[in-house]
């Protein structure tokens, strides 16, 4: 009778452990992409105030999860904001404007402290989240002259924890499968969290200008 030979107890180990290493790097690699992807998006709104485009986002909130936990252990957090004036179909123009926020919060008071890292003097305290979050916010008008007069344009505004921390020198090396997998995990466990809030398409004529009313 014939039967099935038996595998040998090593092959059979190594063939389960690749396995096991190929089911983890995949589940690593879909988990670093989802926390890519999963960036909080909105609507931008996008207001003329003179000769600057004022931009809000009231449904966008960035002081929420592990950077309001880091706060709230009394540690500051440093916020990297960027705002996009694209004109659309390739048309000349355009501006982008960038700015660094560091935070901190008074656990008596409950409330936080902002200041613009370029411009010390530019700071406020005693501010509730929502109000931290607008005063950012205002820090990134764009001169109306940035925007084209004739053709239709979008906004993009950008939000992130600026990186403090280095991979460190005695890491796993990529060219293994064991730093593959830790690099794609660790990435995964530390990929900052990203807050993104975009315009409709709109041209300058659509815009009421504040200043004038």
């Amino acid at each position: 009778m014939n039967q099935r030979p038996i595998p040998c107890g090593t092959d059979h180990v190594r063939t389960r452990s690749r396995r096991r290493r190929r089911t983890i790097l995949g589940a690593a690699v879909a988990l670093a992409v989802f926390a890519h992807l999963s960036a909080q998006s909105t609507i931008l709104q996008v207001e003329r105030d003179g000769d600057r485009l004022r931009l809000a986002a009231p449904g966008l909130h960035f002081l929420t999860g592990a950077p309001l936990q880091r706060l709230h252990d009394g540690r500051s957090v440093t916020y990297a904001f960027a705002v996009t004036l694209e004109v659309e179909h390739g048309g000349a123009g355009g501006a982008r404007l960038a700015r660094e926020v560091v935070f901190s919060y008074d656990l008596w008071e409950e409330r936080f402290s902002v200041a613009h890292l370029d411009e010390p003097k530019a700071s406020a305290s005693h501010l509730t989240s929502a109000a931290a979050e607008a005063w950012c916010l205002e820090l990134l008008k764009l001169p109306v002259r940035a925007a084209p007069a004739d053709k239709t344009f979008v906004v993009k505004f950008e939000c992130w924890l600026r990186d403090e921390g280095t991979q460190p020198a005695d890491a796993a090396s990529a060219t293994t499968i064991t730093g593959l997998i830790d690099m794609f995990s660790r990435k995964a466990r530390e990929a900052p969290p990203r807050w993104e809030a975009v315009s409709r398409k709109m041209r300058l004529a659509d815009l009421t200008d504040k200043a004038s009313k």
